[in-house]
């Protein structure tokens, strides 16, 4: 047999071996891989927790409290990623759930980021909440943005927005009432 034919045969059966993959852990045979990427931690799995509709007309039902008025809500409760909204009258209130693959990371890269991006602007920085999320050293599980009236916090895998937009109020009071609201949706979703 010819040097270029038995060359052609070799690296034939090199890419045929290539291609077989893992073994057990390849998508076809039914089990999730042991591990997605080097970076991957125990307790960053994906979960089915949610905001689901009941938990959106409550949460809602909070917010009216809140403000003093009726409030139309609108939930969209699909895992891993659910959301809640309640608006009307000059308040816009936002509640969103993450507990896809590694929402804990994506919730420190974005704290990251807005300091990175917004270090010469105070009220673009995150500034720590005591008694949201996780406990953690400086309370930097949980983060407000004052001037976007955003809450971040985590707990788990479960990394909750709050956006809190209510006319005429102030930052100090749209806190107090988006810490509120978060506590309560971590309680509410944590079945």
């Amino acid at each position: 047999m010819p040097k270029s034919r038995l060359a052609l045969l070799l690296l034939i059966g090199a890419a045929a071996l290539a291609g077989c993959g893992p073994g057990s852990d390849s998508p076809t045979s039914g089990k999730k891989p042991s591990y997605r990427s080097i970076h991957e931690h125990p307790g960053q799995e994906e979960t089915s927790l949610h905001i689901t509709v009941g938990d959106c007309a409550k949460l809602a039902a909070a917010v009216a409290k809140q403000v003093g008025q009726p409030l139309r809500h609108r939930a969209e409760p699909t895992p891993p990623n659910s959301r809640c909204e309640a608006q009307g009258g000059g308040v816009h209130v936002s509640i969103s759930l993450d507990a896809a693959y590694a929402a804990r990371q994506r919730y420190s890269n974005r704290i990251d980021e807005q300091v990175q991006f917004n270090a010469a602007d105070p009220a673009k920085v995150p500034q720590a909440v005591p008694g949201v999320g996780d406990k953690g050293a400086y309370n930097h599980y949980a983060s407000w943005i004052p001037a976007y009236s955003t809450l971040w916090a985590v707990r788990g895998n479960r990394w909750l927005t709050v956006v809190y937009s209510v006319a005429g109020e102030t930052r100090p009071l749209r806190l107090t009432a988006a810490t509120a609201l978060a506590r309560r949706a971590f309680r509410l979703t944590a079945r």
